[in-house]
Order: structure tokens, then sequence, then C-alpha cells
């Protein structure tokens, strides 16, 4: 028989596996290094040219009250891929760092933002992705 944490531990990796898959793989369909859904932003940083940056816009859905990230792929690339949060309405930087430094940022239902990612030189080879959440 197996374990109830056992199970409740498996699924939970599943879940986690499932969200972060899109973002590795979803250069090959689309080739959209950013991808705008109802929960957030996919980052996949592979699928832009060296040295060349993509944004998109996202409006803060209801109820949410914080952006979060999660990095994946090469570390290396990660820390050395730009992110950017802006405020449409005013232009305000409400974060800028990289992929891999992002956790958090406080958002007000209704805002639109602009999400900018800018691939470095020198890591044409290596996949690195973010999914970032409203919650």
């Amino acid at each position: 028989m197996t374990s109830p944490r056992l199970l409740l531990a498996a699924g939970s990796i599943a879940a986690t596996l499932a969200g972060i898959v899109p973002v590795l793989s979803h250069d090959g369909a689309s080739g959209k290094p950013l991808q705008v859904g109802p929960h957030g932003v996919a980052v996949a940083v592979q699928s832009l040219p060296v040295g060349k940056a993509a944004d998109a816009t996202v409006v803060v859905p209801a109820g949410a009250k914080a952006l979060r990230g999660t990095a994946s792929g090469s570390p290396a690339l990660a820390s050395r891929a730009r992110l950017s949060v802006t405020r449409s309405s005013d232009g305000a930087t409400l974060f800028t760092g990289s992929l891999a430094t992002f956790h958090s940022l406080a958002v007000t239902p209704g805002t639109s933002l602009v999400v900018r990612v800018q691939k470095p030189a020198g890591f044409g080879g290596l996949r690195a992705g973010a999914q970032l959440s409203f919650s």
C-alpha cells in the first residue's frame, strides 16, 4: 500500500513540473519569448536572439496581490537575463534585475504592467525561463 504522504508529495511534484514545462518548451511551436496567460507570464529566454529584448503587457487580474516569479533552466543564463517590470500608466519601474533575482512584487488589480526580458550576449546555446504568476 502506498503512503498518503508519498502520494501527496508525488502530486505536488507533478503539479510543479506541469507549470514549468511550458516555460522551457514553448519556444519550438510559438517562438515567443513572452507568453501572457490568464495566470501571468511565461518567459523563455532561449527564444530571443542573442542581445535582443522583448516585452509584453499584462493587466493585473481582480483579487491578485502579488506577482511571483520562479526561474528555471540554466542558472548562468537566468542570473544574466535582464528582467524589468514597469507600470504602463506612468512608466514607473517597479522591478529591474535578473530572472534569478525576481521573487515577488506587490501589485494592484487593474494595473497594466509591461514585462521586458533581454538575453545577454554569449549565451546562445543555453535555456532558461521563468513563470511569473499572479497570486
